[in-house]
């Protein structure tokens, strides 16, 4: 068996969930295989608004009772990667939650965990990708 693959590679795609009777589309969900958890991202193209927190909260929980593996795999992470982000409005939204989630600007984000998530250039292909896809559902 060879190397495993980097996991800043391994490609992100959108996933759909049911939960009850509804139907919800996660931007982006990867695995990520040193840590040994799903990471969920949500892409906004404008400003981090506290509801913003709220779904990444929803979608986080979801996955962590729906997908994950409690035995193998450690909780779910969630960031939320805006365009723009207020730090007192992401204290406020973040104060009441114990789920690991985070908010950042691909520009903001600490240097050692760069090399952990998808570059910026393949961030922005697959963001262009689920802009494109969201525009055309609508």
């Amino acid at each position: 068996m060879g190397p495993h693959p980097d996991p800043s590679r391994l490609p992100g795609r959108p996933s759909d969930l049911r939960v009850g009777s509804q139907e919800f589309r996660i931007d982006l969900l990867f695995y990520h295989l040193r840590l040994h958890r799903y990471v969920v991202v949500e892409l906004k193209v404008g400003r981090a608004e506290p509801e913003h927190f709220g779904k990444l909260g929803f979608y986080t929980a979801v996955v962590d009772d729906k997908v994950r593996d409690p035995e193998r795999d450690d909780r779910t992470l969630g960031i939320l990667i805006a365009a723009h982000r207020d730090e007192e409005v992401v204290q406020y939204s973040l104060r009441g939650t114990a789920q690991p989630l985070a908010v950042t600007t691909y520009q903001t984000l600490p240097a050692e965990m760069r090399p952990l998530l998808p570059s910026p250039e393949q961030l922005s292909r697959v963001a262009h990708e689920v802009l494109v896809r969201h525009a055309d559902e609508r």
